[in-house]
């Protein structure tokens, strides 16, 4: 063999190996797919070919030339919530000159990609327009894939998920007395990812699901729970009764009975003031952690019967407390 030979096999040899580069870097169906998180909206452009292992499974009910393949990961609710909730696929914004087929399946996780491992969990769907599609009921903790397609080339939509399967739950709405804490258990992510809160200071978490809510006032708790890649948000509210207990009347003629103003519960708040107001905005009782209850005085001369207006601040240290106002009437 001369060198010249050499040479040319030598060439050929390197030109076949950028033949063959050439075509593994071309964007293939499951090189391009996209990961789905519930409530975001993602932007899927059919530009891939139908070329998934096993598609010829596929070839008599998914006819397109150009696919989208998108992944997603159901939550999980508990062992006993099998099969957990439908999902509702909402499309909008196409811009397609061609009709856009659209079904969910449940797939391999071993094989993600591998569309003769798919168990339709949707009917397959012709869109030409922004609509809402919903699946089978579906399973929890479970991998799925969304499989887009049309005929031509460069057909974009906007692709959503909505609805419990998709969603985590912290359960439930409480109404609790000031210093009391509130239990809360959060379902649907992934308790090894922990968990988010917001306001973070007033939650202790008792176990990997239930947190304690520790709240002054009525709060609004946001929580963020994670599945794989995806970050869930659910809000809980937290009702907290009046801290205090005010009387509307009580009556000072020295009867032994009702003959002082008593307010319940103001004696956990060393720091607050009481004000009283007659009719016409004046002063006529004012007091500091209220040591002693109001007789009905105003600098040791009765006032006269009637209603007063009064305006209490708590002056909690670890909350804003909003004053508590109202009306009480002397009666003589």
């Amino acid at each position: 063999m001369t060198i010249c030979d050499v040479y040319r096999l030598c060439c050929c040899a390197f030109l076949g190996a950028l033949v063959n580069m050439s075509a593994s870097c071309q964007s293939v169906a499951c090189d391009n797919a996209l990961d789905l998180c519930g409530q975001l909206d993602t932007t899927a452009v059919l530009s891939s070919p139908m070329d998934l292992d096993g598609f010829e499974s596929l070839s008599e009910m998914f006819d397109a030339n150009q696919v989208q393949v998108l992944h997603f990961h159901t939550t999980f609710f508990g062992q006993f919530a099998q099969p957990l909730e439908p999902i509702d696929l909402v499309i909008g914004d196409v811009a397609c000159e061609d009709p856009v087929v659209a079904q969910v399946f449940q797939s391999n996780p071993l094989d993600v990609c591998n569309a003769q491992d798919f168990v339709s969990a949707s009917e397959l769907w012709t869109v030409n327009s922004d609509t809402t599609l919903t699946s089978q009921p579906l399973y929890q903790n479970t991998d799925y894939v969304v499989l887009l397609g049309s005929s031509g080339a460069g057909c974009e939509v906007d692709v959503r998920l909505n609805g419990l399967a998709v969603s985590i739950d912290a359960c439930c709405t409480v109404s609790i007395d000031y210093g009391e804490s509130a239990t809360v258990q959060v379902l649907g992510s992934d308790p090894e990812l922990g968990y988010g809160w917001t306001p973070e200071d007033l939650v202790q978490m008792v176990d990997n699901q239930l947190a304690e809510l520790s709240p002054y006032e009525t709060t609004t708790f946001e929580v963020t729970g994670y599945v794989q890649g995806c970050a869930y948000a659910d809000a809980v509210l937290v009702a907290v009764g009046s801290p205090i207990e005010v009387p509307n009347a009580f009556s000072p003629n020295n009867d032994s009975f009702n003959d002082t103003w008593n307010i319940y519960g103001l004696s956990q708040f060393p720091t607050s003031t009481i004000e009283v107001f007659d009719r016409w905005g004046q002063s006529v009782y004012r007091s500091v952690a209220y040591p002693n209850p109001w007789a009905g005085q105003n600098r040791g001369v009765n006032v006269p019967a009637g209603t007063y207006y009064y305006v209490i601040h708590l002056n909690e240290p670890n909350a804003n407390l909003a004053p508590v106002t109202g009306y009480v009437a002397v009666i003589r």
